[in-house]
C-alpha cells in the first residue's frame, strides 16, 4: 500500500488524548501530548497526573479510590501513576503508560457522561 501525504494546513491535528479530552480539560492533554512529542517524559507524567486528579474530581468528592471506583477506573493503574512521579528518571514507556490511565480516565468520564454541560 503506497504512503499518503497528508498537506499541511498549518492546524494542529489533534492527538488521541486531546480527541477524548472534555472541554474543560482540553488544554492539559495537549500540554501531555506536547511534552510526550518533545522527549519530556517527565514533563509529560506530571501533566498527565494533574489531569487525572482534575478529571477524577468531576466524580465528586471523595478520595481519590473512591472517584476510582465510581468512575470504574484500574487502581493499580492510579497508583503506578502516582508512583511514576517518585522516580528519578522517566523513560518513554512510562510517559505513554501516563497517557494510557490519562484516555482511561477520559473514556470513564464520556461513558458516564461527565462533565455535564453547565
Amino acid at each position: 500500500m503506497p504512503a499518503v501525504a497528508v498537506a499541511n494546513t498549518g492546524s494542529k491535528v489533534l492527538g488521541p488524548t486531546s480527541a477524548l479530552a472534555p472541554g474543560d480539560l482540553f488544554d492539559h492533554a495537549r500540554a501531555a501530548e506536547a511534552a510526550f512529542i518533545a522527549g519530556d517524559y517527565i514533563t509529560c507524567v506530571t501533566a498527565c497526573t494533574d489531569a487525572v486528579r482534575r478529571a477524577m474530581a468531576f466524580a465528586g468528592e471523595g478520595s481519590l479510590a473512591q472517584q476510582a471506583f465510581l468512575l470504574h477506573v484500574d487502581g493499580s493503574d492510579l497508583l503506578r501513576l502516582q508512583g511514576l512521579s517518585t522516580l528519578p528518571q522517566l523513560r518513554v514507556d512510562d510517559a505513554a503508560f501516563a497517557l494510557y490511565v490519562l484516555m482511561q480516565v477520559f473514556v470513564r468520564l464520556n461513558a458516564v457522561g461527565l462533565p455535564t454541560a453547565g
